[in-house]
């Protein structure tokens, strides 16, 4: 089983039995609903989400509701649900309450939906707001306090796994076009494509958090080292396919220019010159290869570079 999906769920099941555990002990709940969903629309993967979804949560409570008691003195039934949403996504919308919504659509359909509706007052949605903030303060307690993210030493994290990949891919392919060992597996991408997604989606995050977020990002050049992971994944996979494919057609498995080149420390700055004859190249790889991996080594170049400066910075 997923590790992230089993912390989840872990998560999401112990708010839950302290939330009914508050609600079966305080009779001032009164209807243990509102809390338990506020906890399975606020608690999420990510903390920083827990907190969006928080506000929104409430916010949306409090504006359906208000929207609702207003709209239900003079209308009632589905006429009265479709106004009350007619006129709360739009102000949720202009007020930049967007995450909301759902939490305010739900909440129109239920307080219109409930025995004896014409009794719907401000207390009764000062009193379910109440219950939903139990939920949500239970929700982000529980976030906080079971496995919070640490972003930023899993980023670091992130970025050594592809650099360790990385380097131990161009390591294997040298030796085996010089002779020296056997050809490496193909790579998986998905592997790849996925660290970089993830190292995307934490600095989305933390960019999201507030300029002391980025001034952290900045000052680490996280973002130059996305672009250059970007950069590179494509580079990257090219030079496997072409190296791949030069096994797989011609049979050759060594070919000690491009594996020299591939190994070397530090590396050449040199464009890649490859002879007609070989390996038996035919002029279409051995200029693919030239070109590819000519850029590819330049990235390479690029990225010691950049490692180089994050470290002293």
């Amino acid at each position: 089983m997923n590790g992230n999906l089993l912390r989840q769920s872990l998560r999401l099941g112990l708010s839950i039995l302290i939330t009914c555990a508050i609600a079966q002990h305080f009779d001032r709940i009164t209807f243990a609903w509102y809390p338990l969903l506020a906890v399975t629309f606020v608690i999420d993967d990510q903390d920083e989400n827990s907190l969006r979804a928080a506000r929104g949560r409430i916010l949306g409570t409090i504006t359906g509701g208000l929207v609702t008691f207003l709209v239900h003195t003079i209308m009632s039934g589905w006429i009265g649900i479709l106004v009350s949403l007619l006129i709360t996504i739009p102000l949720l919308r202009r007020l930049g309450w967007s995450n909301g919504l759902s939490t305010a659509v739900v909440v129109t359909v239920m307080f219109l939906s409930i025995d004896a509706y014409t009794k719907l007052d401000w207390a009764y949605v000062f009193n379910r707001s109440l219950d939903t903030l139990v939920g949500i303060l239970v929700a982000l307690l529980v976030g906080r306090l079971l496995w919070p993210k640490n972003r930023m030493t899993r980023l670091q994290a992130v970025h050594e796994q592809l650099h360790a990949l990385l380097h131990a891919r161009v390591k294997a392919h040298s030796l085996a076009l010089q002779g020296q060992a056997a050809a490496p597996t193909p790579i998986a991408p998905a592997l790849i494509t996925r660290l970089v997604l993830e190292m995307q989606s934490i600095i989305a995050v933390e960019q999201s958090l507030g300029p002391r977020h980025v001034s952290r990002l900045n000052r680490r050049r996280w973002l130059q080292c996305l672009s250059l992971w970007r950069c590179q994944q494509v580079r990257w996979m090219l030079v496997e396919r072409l190296i791949e494919r030069l096994h797989k057609d011609n049979g050759a498995n060594e070919l000690p220019v491009l594996g020299r080149y591939l190994g070397a420390e530090p590396r050449s700055q040199e464009r890649l010159s490859l002879e007609s004859d070989d390996a038996g190249l035919s002029l279409a790889q051995r200029i693919a290869l030239e070109e590819q991996v000519t850029r590819f080594g330049r990235l390479l170049n690029s990225q010691q570079r950049l490692d180089r400066a994050r470290g002293r910075s």
